[in-house]
């Protein structure tokens, strides 16, 4: 399998220029590539150690993050922050003095060689289960510890007849595996892999977002006294759902897109009959019943605006993060698709979150009376039980 993997990429990679030219996704992935090279480039080779942290995007940072915070204030070493999407290495900044953001290089031998030997790591941590399989190989031979943080996994992978076996060899050669709950631990057990339970380093993370909320006057002008309802990381096949109600509804909305791209942006422009505004021109706010933000990083700020939230992604794969919203007890909707989340059917479970299959489902609930002091108290309760003791972490890997 590592043959076949290696002939694989090591093509896939060879086309990259020539797939660039059709697709702007990977274009511009190319692109941050080249950024993040001239970036390397300009390190020196040092002596002293590193610490290495790598997530595929943005969501995977934010769950590895109160492992970051810790190292940057702990541990007098230069850390290097590594993302596979280009959104993530485009959108995240630091001024912190002693951390380089960089795109993870292609997962070629050489590559990866070249790369850990530059950055000179004394530890590697990986968010969730963003594992490239040369990474892996090289680091164990390296003798360089490998850690997975608040990793979860399925049984359809572990036991994928055409790579599961593979994949199971390079999760046994990792130094420790912190996984979010028992499922996880106890499918990695029937493979005689080893792990300790943690939890979910998000709920942290969502906890320490919520003190730094940035203050919007301008979505308070919108408001006004109405009843506000956010949308968030919507994709198409919610507008299928809801379209009709922001319609015909007297609430205000404001809709934050899960692309984010021109093309979606122009789509909900020329569906929606109420008065609208982008974010990115805003005029006469309060005139208006629906706000499109056209700007990532904004999505966990404005939650805190919302009376009731509508979470994306559960009529496609799967819903987007929903302890973001639910940190400002708020309740929430979403489609089908969420039995992969178990903080999601916490919420199911206790009536902090309702589930919806069409628009006349999602309809009765926008109509329905809820209890907001029951939701917010649960709301809390589940936070206060499922926050990760960080030391438990660092007490194994320091």
């Amino acid at each position: 399998m590592s043959f076949l993997y290696n002939i694989s990429i090591n093509i896939i990679y060879k086309l990259i220029p020539f797939l660039s030219i059709f697709s702007r996704k990977i274009y511009n992935w190319k692109k941050a590539q080249k950024k993040s090279y001239s970036i390397l480039n300009k390190i020196e080779k040092k002596e002293t150690k590193s610490i290495w942290f790598h997530c595929a995007s943005l969501g995977e940072h934010e769950q590895i993050k109160p492992l970051i915070s810790y190292c940057q204030e702990n541990i007098e070493k230069h850390i290097y922050i590594t993302f596979f999407s280009n959104s993530g290495f485009n959108n995240l900044k630091t001024n912190h003095p002693r951390t380089t953001i960089l795109m993870y290089p292609p997962d070629i031998k050489n590559e990866i060689n070249k790369f850990i030997y530059t950055i000179n790591p004394e530890k590697i941590f990986i968010s969730k289960n963003e594992i490239w399989p040369n990474m892996i190989e090289v680091l164990y031979k390296k003798s360089i510890p490998r850690y997975l943080i608040s990793s979860k996994f399925k049984t359809t992978r572990i036991n994928n007849l055409f790579y599961g076996n593979y994949y199971s060899k390079l999760l046994k050669k990792f130094t420790k595996i912190f996984v979010q709950d028992l499922k996880t631990k106890n499918i990695l057990l029937n493979k005689k892999i080893g792990s300790s339970v943690i939890g979910d380093l998000r709920v942290n993370q969502v906890i320490t977002n919520q003190k730094n909320i940035q203050q919007y006057d301008i979505i308070k002008k919108f408001k006004g006294t109405q009843k506000l309802i956010v949308v968030g990381s919507s994709h198409y096949e919610d507008y299928k759902i809801i379209l009709n109600t922001i319609n015909q509804s007297n609430y205000k909305w404001i809709i934050v897109p899960h692309e984010n791209k021109k093309k979606e942006i122009d789509y909900l422009k020329n569906k929606i009959k109420k008065k609208y505004n982008l974010w990115s021109k805003i005029e006469s706010i309060e005139k208006k019943d629906v706000l499109i933000v056209d700007k990532i990083g904004l999505l966990k700020h404005l939650y805190f605006y919302a009376d009731l939230v509508y979470i994306g992604g559960g009529f496609t794969k799967g819903i987007h993060n929903s302890l973001e919203p639910a940190i400002f007890g708020k309740p929430l909707i979403f489609g089908p698709k969420y039995n992969n989340f178990p903080e999601a059917e916490c919420f199911i479970k206790y009536k902090i979150a309702f589930t919806i299959n069409n628009k006349e489902e999602f309809e009765e609930i926008l109509e329905k009376s809820l209890d907001l002091n029951y939701i917010k108290n649960e709301t809390q309760d589940f936070f206060k039980k499922n926050t990760v003791n960080i030391k438990t972490i660092i007490d194994q890997v320091f």
